[in-house]
């Protein structure tokens, strides 16, 4: 079990629930471009799970950013503070950067997606992946590079 999701440190604890049990060879595809990273983990050759991390315009709900892929519902449980929503299959975090003026790209905001790929975890494991990848995403140099 890995230690860090796409080269984001988050406990192989939270990653389990995520993955099928039993897989032998956990392989990642990444895809870096300006202002975004994507990253597919698969197992024995079958995708499993979607990680990403994307700057946005500024003043969009996590619910919003969770729309833009209509064929996954991310979205089903919204935090008080609309920071994120998460479900069964996924959910995206707004990633706190600070200082928020200093961040390098302006009044754009960083949003982390997480979504598992045709298959299903509690949407309460799902959720600790979710804030455990955006919690580390805030530390990144992504997130604090000038």
């Amino acid at each position: 079990m890995p230690d860090s999701l796409c080269g984001t440190p988050v406990p192989a604890e939270l990653l389990s629930p995520a993955l099928p049990a039993g897989g032998e060879k956990l392989t990642e595809e990444r895809k870096d471009g300006n202002g975004y990273f994507r990253c597919t983990l698969s197992v024995d050759g079958t995708s499993v799970l979607d990680a990403k991390w994307d700057w946005t315009e500024a003043g969009r709900t996590a619910r919003s950013v969770a729309y833009d892929n209509p064929y996954r519902d991310l979205a089903d449980v919204e935090s008080q503070d609309k920071r994120y929503v998460y479900s069964d299959t996924g959910g995206v975090s707004r990633v706190t950067c600070e200082p928020v003026v200093a961040h390098r790209k302006g009044q754009a905001e960083l949003f982390a997606t997480v979504a598992l790929s045709d298959r299903q975890a509690p949407a309460p494991e799902v959720k600790k992946l979710l804030l455990a990848y955006a919690e580390a995403l805030s530390a990144s140099a992504e997130c604090v590079r000038k």
